[in-house]
């Protein structure tokens, strides 16, 4: 629901409704300005988000600001320096009872429709990504010496060479995993770029907190950071925010950014993360008497955290025959784990397409195991709020319609695995994986092969570590520039 502000053309705070959130950081505009701006209102979940009216012109012109703020506070600023600001700000955020982070735990809830404590366990975990040891790992992972961010260094091939990150980025977030957008303004930071972001619809608020956060901690630093809201589509906003970008950061469903990708002028680099599928293996260690169980919980917690909208979320599981406890039964152990999640921290609520689609899924899935001995099919005693479908016929890797629908697959080692998850090559992204040291040796190089970018072990998949390669990409080296100045540059001058 979207609606004029009633106070529009109001100044000062008559044009503020008490019971609206602000939806924006603007530190670039003067309070005359902002007062003289169109506002408006629109209702995420259940709650009232105030925002400007964006217009081509008024991105221009915060555009241009944060051009300025960059090259006063921002370009020649050692990245050391960025470090640190970043790590007391998150040093904050591990506080439970910093405003800040109490306030986001509040009121994300109430946005997303996820369960109070997964945001709060949600927020915790990933945020501790962000601390300045890490920051400092996130570094050194993309860049083996980061201070090529501050000026020449000694390259390998006997010459120099330095790192230059964009003037201004501007950044499209998604909005289907609360606080996803950090992730997209540290490294814009890390590498001295401005941000102009636009946050998503479904969850416009995160974003906004943080830049407060950094602005408590470092005013200069917030001023090359605007975060406003426009219509997803716009091409006349999105033409005028690309033209003064040295680069487009856009997170989305693959319509959305062929949409963007359409507007992006020449020159501009594009640093797209599309639509993904995530799945899962277990081997036969983790299917001892004693481990699975323990197995089947974090089977579960992956499946279940932010109701797999995440692209890291599993979308299937394939276990391993020759187990003491077999697949079927590890599926059913799974599905109890799922509805014990789902009493602690049940699912959030759905739109109408996402219910048709999830019914559509679980109906078919029904009728096949009356006739198909072999399939299992376990589901919440009450409602949809989690299916677990055991289907030992499967001919490849179907994605799942999310909001806690699992497949679980019996094979009988890896090669029936990237058999099966082969037709998605393109689209996956992370496995995670429950076996032996040794067993993930020799996993790992089939993986690799099949397509997928992080492995790493259930129960973590929602959460990646520091500096792990989104898509397969340096997320820094995805945005910086390099510059080489060769060894024999200016040896004519020596003679």
């Amino acid at each position: 629901m979207e609606q004029t502000h009633p106070g529009a053309s109001a100044k000062g705070p008559a044009a503020i409704v008490p019971e609206a959130i602000d939806g924006f950081f603007l530190p670039q505009l003067e309070a005359s300005e902002l007062r003289d701006l169109t506002w408006k209102e629109t209702v995420a979940g259940s709650i009232v988000v105030r925002t400007p009216e964006m217009t081509s012109g008024l991105v221009d012109l915060l555009a241009q600001r944060l051009l300025a703020a960059q090259e006063a506070h921002l370009a020649n600023r050692p990245v050391m320096d960025v470090v640190d600001v970043l790590g007391r700000v998150f040093a904050r955020w591990a506080d439970p009872d910093y405003h800040w982070r109490v306030r986001a735990e509040a009121v994300l809830p109430a946005v997303t429709g996820y369960a109070p404590a997964m945001v709060r366990r949600g927020l915790a975990r990933y945020l501790q990504t962000f601390r300045r040891d890490r920051l400092l790992s996130f570094l050194t992972q993309d860049l083996e010496n980061p201070l090529v961010l501050d000026g020449f260094k000694p390259n390998r091939a006997g010459g120099r060479s330095r790192a230059v990150g964009p003037r201004l980025t501007t950044q499209i977030h998604a909005g289907n995993v609360p606080g996803l957008a950090a992730w997209n303004l540290v490294c814009a930071l890390l590498v001295k770029s401005a941000t102009l972001g636009k946050s998503a619809s479904g969850e416009p608020l995160f974003a906004v907190f943080l830049a407060h956060s950094i602005a408590e901690e470092d005013p200069d630093l917030a001023t090359c950071l605007a975060m406003v809201h426009w219509a997803g589509g716009n091409d006349e906003i999105e033409r005028a925010a690309f033209a003064k970008s040295d680069a487009v950061v856009v997170t989305g469903g693959d319509a959305a950014i062929a949409a963007v990708s359409a507007r992006v002028p020449p020159g501009v680099r594009l640093v797209a993360h599309g639509h993904k599928v995530s799945f899962a293996v277990v081997g036969i260690e983790a299917l001892t008497k004693e481990e699975f169980g323990k197995t089947a919980v974090k089977v579960a917690y992956d499946a279940s955290q932010y109701d797999q909208q995440g692209c890291l979320s599993p979308h299937a599981v394939f276990v391993q025959r020759g187990g003491e406890v077999g697949p079927e039964q590890f599926a059913a152990s799974v599905a109890e784990q799922m509805q014990l999640f789902d009493v602690a921290e049940p699912r959030a609520r759905l739109g109408l397409e996402e219910h048709v689609a999830l019914d559509r899924a679980r109906s078919t899935q029904e009728f096949r195991s009356y006739t198909d001995d072999g399939l299992l099919y376990f589901t919440a005693p009450a409602g949809n709020n989690w299916t677990v479908v055991y289907d030992p016929e499967a001919e490849v890797l179907v994605p799942s319609p999310l909001n806690r629908f699992l497949r679980i697959h019996p094979v009988d080692g890896i090669d029936d695995v990237v058999r099966l998850v082969a037709p998605l090559r393109r689209v996956l992204q992370t496995v995670g994986v429950a076996c032996s040291p040794e067993t993930l040796e020799t996993w790992s190089q089939d993986l690799a092969g099949c397509g997928v970018d992080r492995i790493c072990g259930v129960g973590r998949m929602p959460e990646p570590a520091a500096g792990w390669h989104h898509d397969g990409v340096g997320n820094l080296t995805a945005l910086v520039r390099w510059i080489d100045i060769e060894q024999d540059a200016g040896l004519e001058l020596e003679r």
